[in-house]
């Protein structure tokens, strides 16, 4: 879909302000509310934008780490694809066109959790990871927010098929769990 300066603009302003009304962005643009939802709906429908809500990781004090994975085979590509896509913490999953096949951006409520995640909870223990590289963020500068998709449900086994109730970090205090975890212990 192309998109035309009418278009940029109510992208423009969404992406300052999402809670915006169709009135106020019709005066903005010399449209009338009407002309706006339509706008609006016919950008949704063609999934050029999503409208929700963003989580200000620092603010919640959550930790980001930046993982590379290279993969066996296209094969194995899709398979840990699919079981990376259900893991609660993952705010990004992108293929990487030359070296490493895959590449995350995931969230950790603390510190613990970051140790478990780049331990004893390790993507690199997945079928089919050749390799990986981690790196812990510092400070994340732009976007200050990012999309935070809650756990559709939980259970007693993580996406990932681990069993963070029989986990020795888990049972120690040293880890709230996955949050898609019937005993998640933290604030998500």
């Amino acid at each position: 879909m192309k998109l035309d300066n009418t278009d940029r603009k109510l992208i423009e302003m969404l992406s300052r302000d999402g809670r915006l009304g169709l009135t106020e962005m019709g005066r903005v643009l010399g449209l009338s509310h009407v002309a706006v939802a339509k706008r609006l709906k016919k950008l949704l429908e063609r999934e050029v934008i999503k409208v929700q809500a963003a989580l200000g990781i620092e603010a919640v004090g959550l930790r980001l780490l930046v993982v590379l994975m290279e993969v066996e085979g296209p094969e194995r590509l899709d398979e840990v694809k699919r079981v990376l896509e259900k893991c609660p913490r993952m705010l990004v999953l992108a293929t990487l066109l030359a070296g490493y096949n895959l590449a995350a951006i995931m969230f950790a409520e603390d510190e613990g959790v970051l140790e478990s995640i780049t331990t004893c909870c390790a993507i690199r223990d997945l079928p089919g990871i050749k390799r990986t590289e981690v790196y812990v963020v510092g400070k994340l500068v732009k976007p200050r927010f990012l999309p935070l998709t809650p756990a559709e449900k939980r259970s007693q086994v993580a996406p990932c098929g681990r069993r963070c109730g029989e986990c020795f970090r888990y049972v120690d205090g040293r880890c709230v769990g996955c949050p898609s975890f019937t005993g998640y212990r933290g604030q998500l």
